[in-house]
């Protein structure tokens, strides 16, 4: 599975944490009445702060708030929070006379107040350009690379890149309180031009969504609230912020549309979940949909557990184990395997402020590997610490934060591997795509990153995130990365800006640019002369 590129198709909000849900009762006064119906939505929602986000859900609670007595408009908005999630806010207008729910429109084939039959749709462009890809040396960095016949380098490499993705999503009652759903969909990829590993045009398809599952639930008198959860198919699938897993699929190569990305769903997931009030419990096994080029055959089985959900204090433990894999382990004078690998991972977020007011937050995370069945031993650890504060008062709104993070990389002197495996990283570059450029050279194994960023909103539909990272390399032996051998740490710096615009729930437009710098690290390991990469992207997506 290539992570080259990063995840272009930010915005969907699917699978990302939900931190503040509002309700809008737009033709009331404040009154004890507004206070009852703007209650009596939530509950029919059924969307809480610390759930996670899926658009078939919302579309599922919108047609229960439809169903209210009175109720004549509802009108769903999303807009990015303050760390990352997303903000939902619905807004209801109550017209005399209306007294049921309303015919269904566009994308809704049918829609009561207990079902929902509906068009997925989803379709993106992008205009993507390099200038000296590889800092101008690709046959440095991806010159070994056999799915590199064509890669851009020095000069303006430039790409166009689409997708399409069309298919049918449901849910409704087969007992009481007992509700199936389902989807599935098609996606066809496509990209023409000059593109980091190759300059022939490309086209693709194939099942994309394909998944189906059960939820039953309860809800008692004091509002205490159980929901279990069981499912199977292709369907995305994420843990937290994505340091472990974030991208079931691969992209890129003869799928086409890298940067886009527009494979989510892993081959097949099976989950149970049982969350009670802000505890969360997962256990599942994930086949990832990787690029039949590099299948490594890759099966995760594991164990998550969240707390206090949706509250300011949160905790998190998983537990990983890797039974299958050919995903390669490399020493000077071996080779292993991920089959075997061990992961325990903790985190903990202090997320105390209201969306929309001033505050600091601060999220870590730690986590250690083991592999005990290869040909030598494997002992790694990753993690992160990132403090933040948000100035609700300032022009813009900014919150601005600093995250460290590292991950271990191979001391060639020690009979032990501890080269971090970054599994199924990745997202976006608020998530673990840890620099727009940099990232394609050096992922999230065996490097120390700096990132200085601030998230700006100069109007409601509008957000700008600036990012400054430093990157230096644990291990100057980078034996499995593109640079087998560093100099010295030093890795580089980038400078990096995405602007991105909401104008509907359904509509998303980004652009983004980034300048990236070696240093002495890269510099003085390779003999040619080395230019800053520079690259620039833009893109539209529609979806519903």
């Amino acid at each position: 599975m290539t992570r080259a590129g990063a995840d272009a198709g930010a915005g969907s909000w699917e699978d990302a944490p939900v931190e503040a849900v509002r309700v809008v009762v737009t033709d009331l006064q404040a009154s004890p009445e507004r206070i009852a119906l703007e209650d009596r939505v939530r509950r029919a929602l059924a969307i809480y702060p610390g759930s996670t986000f899926r658009n078939l859900l919302l579309d599922w609670g919108i047609g229960k708030v439809r169903a209210i007595p009175g109720v004549a408009e509802v009108t769903p908005e999303l807009s990015p929070g303050s760390v990352g999630g997303v903000v939902v806010t619905v807004r209801v207008t109550f017209g005399p006379g209306v007294d049921g729910p309303q015919p269904p429109s566009f994308p809704y084939l049918f829609q009561d107040a207990d079902s929902l039959l509906k068009l997925k749709f989803r379709s993106a462009g992008m205009v993507y350009a390099n200038h000296d890809a590889w800092y101008g040396d690709p046959q440095a960095f991806v010159g070994a690379n056999p799915l590199a016949d064509a890669p851009s380098g020095e000069g303006w490499g430039t790409s166009l890149e689409g997708y399409t993705e069309l298919g049918i999503q449901g849910i409704g009652p087969i007992a009481p309180s007992v509700y199936a759903y389902g989807s599935l969909s098609y996606v066809l990829s496509g990209t023409v031009g000059q593109e980091l590993f190759t300059d022939e045009p490309r086209g693709f398809g194939g099942i994309e969504d394909a998944f189906a599952g059960i939820v039953t639930g309860k809800t008692w008198e004091d509002g205490s609230r159980l929901v279990v959860n069981l499912t199977a198919g292709r369907q995305p699938f994420q843990i937290a912020d994505g340091m472990l897993i974030r991208l079931g699929a691969g992209n890129g190569f003869e799928r086409a549309a890298l940067q886009l990305n527009p494979r989510n769903a892993a081959d097949n997931l099976f989950m149970a979940e049982a969350r009670f009030n802000t505890t969360r419990l997962q256990v599942f096994q994930l086949d990832p949909d990787e690029n039949d080029e590099i299948d490594t055959r890759t099966i995760i089985d594991g164990l998550n557990l969240d707390a206090g959900l949706g509250t300011a204090t949160q905790f998190g433990l998983t537990y990983l184990n890797v039974p299958r894999s050919t995903y390669g382990y490399y020493t000077a004078t071996a080779i292993g395997t991920r089959a075997g690998l061990n992961v325990l991972d903790g985190r903990f977020y202090w997320l105390p402020t209201v969306e929309g007011a001033s505050g600091p937050y601060a999220k870590t995370e730690f986590a250690y590997q083991w592999n005990d069945e290869n040909s030598f031993a494997m002992r790694a650890w990753g993690g992160y610490g990132e403090a933040g504060y948000t100035f609700a008062g300032l022009p813009w709104r900014p919150t601005v934060s600093y995250r460290l993070s590292s991950f271990s990389g191979d001391d060639p002197a020690t009979a032990t591997y501890e080269r971090w495996d970054p599994l199924l990283s990745g997202g976006t570059p608020e998530e673990w795509v840890q620099g727009l450029n940099h990232y394609k050279m050096f992922q999230d194994t065996n490097i120390t990153a700096s990132r200085f960023q601030a998230r700006l909103r100069p109007a409601a539909r509008w957000e700008v995130v600036p990012q400054f990272w430093l990157f230096t390399a644990a291990e100057t032996n980078n034996l499995g990365g593109s640079l087998a051998q560093l100099a010295s740490r030093p890795l580089g710096y980038e400078v990096n800006l995405t602007a991105k615009y909401f104008p509907s729930r359904s509509v998303y437009m980004q652009a983004g640019i980034a300048a990236t710098f070696p240093r002495a690290g890269v510099i003085d390991a390779i003999p040619s002369r080395l230019d800053p990469w520079i690259s620039a992207s833009a893109l539209v997506r529609v979806a519903y």
